[in-house]
């Protein structure tokens, strides 16, 4: 077996490289690995498929150190590969993905991840919009006032603007203006909703955003996606009603939040807008006014430590 290191010393914690490559040479030696360091957005995407286009013949474990982001772009560096396993070191910023696993605390050790088996996980294909070619979610997509947060905490990222509480500052424009999405979802040919929604997820993993329990039941080995489509209310049902229960991810068994909701599981999803909206793809940005999201079963075989 041979092992790929892919370092991301712009994540989280992961920031001394001299210290990462220390212990990278004190956990894999003796064995066959090497070290690529990112640099910059979707970089490791070409360089992984044209990696495991010349190393067809091994197996190779490919190691995403980094965080959500890190995850992501490595996935989809690995769809289509069939000789390649994902194994995460998860030391980023929200590590929301590895919470369906008990945690990043599961997820920070080389020798660990080593000696850990792979199991088949499946991911969401997304096409349309602005993509010029298939994205893959190996967590949550989210739309509606979730995502106007992510694209306006963006935003001020770019301007120069500094949060100390992440994306916090980004919350209250976003319920200014981010409440009444026309956005139409539908669900194996289901419409779900008929006119405007409030927030809404396609998910395989159930976190978002650090800390919100967006999707509780999803399960990434059913061949389902998970969706969850919240109606319009009003402010104070959104700050006093909805709130604590969608972080809590109470929210789809408590009653009074339930009714809110439309729950489906299902292989494909189609999502419409009049004019482009903002999508949040694994904690990256997309717009368009059209996307198609079809579940891709046993996609991609993960190390899940034990």
């Amino acid at each position: 077996m041979k092992h790929l290191i892919i370092a991301n010393h712009s994540a989280g914690t992961n920031k001394n490289a001299d210290e990462f490559n220390a212990k990278v040479s004190e956990a894999f030696n003796g064995l066959d690995y090497e070290v690529y360091e990112t640099t910059g957005p979707r970089s490791v995407i070409p360089f992984l498929r044209e990696y495991l286009a010349k190393h067809t013949k091994d197996t190779i474990r490919v190691y995403a150190c980094g965080g959500d982001g890190t995850v992501h772009e490595v996935v989809n560096g690995l769809v289509g590969f069939n000789n390649v396993e994902l194994a995460i070191l998860a030391v980023g910023t929200g590590n929301d993905f590895v919470k369906i696993y008990g945690g990043k605390e599961k997820f920070q050790d080389f020798k660990t991840l080593i000696a850990s088996e792979a199991k088949p996980v499946d991911l969401s294909k997304v096409t349309g919009g602005k993509l010029d070619e298939p994205w893959y979610s190996i967590n949550v997509i989210n739309f509606g006032f979730d995502a106007m947060v992510g694209a306006i905490g963006n935003q001020n990222k770019i301007k120069g603007k500094k949060d100390p509480y992440g994306f916090g500052h980004a919350i209250l424009p976003a319920i200014c203006k981010g409440r009444f999405n026309k956005i139409i979802i539908s669900a194996d040919g289901e419409q779900l909703n008929k006119k405007k929604l409030l927030l809404g997820s396609v998910a395989q993993g159930q976190w978002i955003g650090g800390e919100y329990h967006a999707s509780p039941k999803s399960v990434n080995t059913d061949g389902l996606m998970d969706v969850c489509v919240c109606k319009t209310m009003t402010l104070l049902g959104l700050l006093i009603g909805l709130f604590g229960k969608y972080h809590d991810g109470k929210h789809l068994d408590t009653p009074s939040t339930a009714k809110k909701f439309y729950y489906r599981k299902a292989k494909v999803v189609e999502m419409s807008a009049p004019a482009d909206v903002d999508i949040c793809l694994d904690g990256e940005m997309i717009r368009g006014d059209h996307f198609k999201i079809e579940c891709v079963p046993n996609a991609i075989k993960l190390v899940i430590p034990e």
